[in-house]
């Protein structure tokens, strides 16, 4: 299997935050015997994600993008990525409701935008974020793979181990 990361986000291309996710995923893949053939920085634009999607699937089997999952609108990559496979946005109901004890617990109001981060594929599987609220997304088609995950490292190496290993085992 070969894969490719996709790290969507312009504050890694302005050099604001580096890049560790790349790292600590290609070594993951590398223990479960996925090749990655390439790693590619994304900013936070439509046409140029759709693109960069469209080009990934050219030379690899499974797409890992990580990073624009929150509840800003320039968080695109869950839309871009369900546009791409033609995938309706559900809320997954067990992060709607982490979401409402996290704000109810912290007293603080919750905001509309932040009910994106709670939205998944519909015949996507739910990836549970136990250190924070972004849900991340599992999805495969007959020839293609996409994995999502949240940009932050503290809550991107949890799901990762807990959730999306299990999954590309199997794969």
């Amino acid at each position: 299997m070969k894969a490719e990361i996709l790290a969507v986000g312009t504050e890694i291309l302005l050099g604001d935050i580096i890049n560790t996710n790349a790292q600590f995923i290609s070594k993951e893949l590398a223990l479960l015997g996925i090749d990655v053939y390439r790693q590619e920085v994304i900013g936070d634009n439509e046409d140029r994600l759709l693109e960069a999607i469209g080009e990934i699937f050219q030379r690899s089997d499974i797409l890992i993008c990580t990073g624009g999952l929150g509840p800003t609108e320039d968080d695109l990559t869950k839309q871009i990525v369900a546009q791409h496979v033609g995938q309706e946005l559900v809320r997954d109901e067990a992060g709607y409701e982490q979401m409402l004890t996290f704000f109810k617990n912290g007293q603080r109001f919750m905001t509309e935008n932040n009910l994106r981060q709670t939205l998944v594929f519909k015949d996507g599987t739910a990836l549970p974020n136990a250190t924070g609220l972004a849900i991340g997304i599992f999805y495969r088609t007959a020839t293609a793979a996409y994995l999502l995950l949240p940009g932050p490292p503290s809550e991107l190496k949890p799901m990762f181990i807990q959730q999306a290993r299990p999954i590309l085992q199997t794969e």
